[in-house]
């Protein structure tokens, strides 16, 4: 079995466009989120995947992600609490899509995927230099891989 990194991200959208509290979705480098100027690109909540460092074990393999939800919090900040709550609950509304992805879909048999969780929920607030708080959350993907010549395309 094969899991690409498109097809983690596709699915991932899915989950973003499907989701009735999200925006926009958009993945790549966190600094693409800081640029002030982004600010006007997004509408919010905003789901943001950020690259982490892919490990290689002995028969698998894990995608790993850092996932950012957030959304704008009034000048004010009288709806701060409430902002970093529903973005906590997107992330767990997450860990359950993924949890309960057991058919297959994008071409990949997500029974054999297994979902790792490490660490914790972080909640921030004011960070990118925006009026922006929310959560994030590291995500593993790990699936089983052949690491033999009969998988190389050659």
């Amino acid at each position: 079995m094969k899991l690409t990194y498109n097809q983690v991200i596709k699915q991932l959208n899915d989950f973003a466009d499907a989701h009735k509290q999200i925006k926009s979705f958009g993945n790549g480098n966190l600094w693409e989120v800081v640029q002030h100027d982004q600010l006007s690109n997004f509408n919010y909540p905003l789901m943001w995947i950020n690259d982490q460092s892919a490990t290689m074990g002995s028969g698998d393999f894990t995608w790993n992600f850092q996932v950012l939800v957030m959304d704008i919090v009034r000048k004010d900040e009288s709806n701060e609490n409430e902002v970093k709550s529903d973005c906590v609950q997107i992330l767990i509304d997450l860990i359950a899509y993924f949890e309960q992805l057991n058919a297959t879909n994008n071409n990949v048999n997500w029974n054999q995927v297994q979902l790792i969780r490490s660490g914790s929920v972080e909640m921030f607030t004011e960070r990118f230099e925006d009026e922006v708080s929310g959560a994030t959350l590291q995500l593993g993907l790990r699936f089983p891989q052949n690491y033999n010549f009969c998988e190389i395309p050659i």
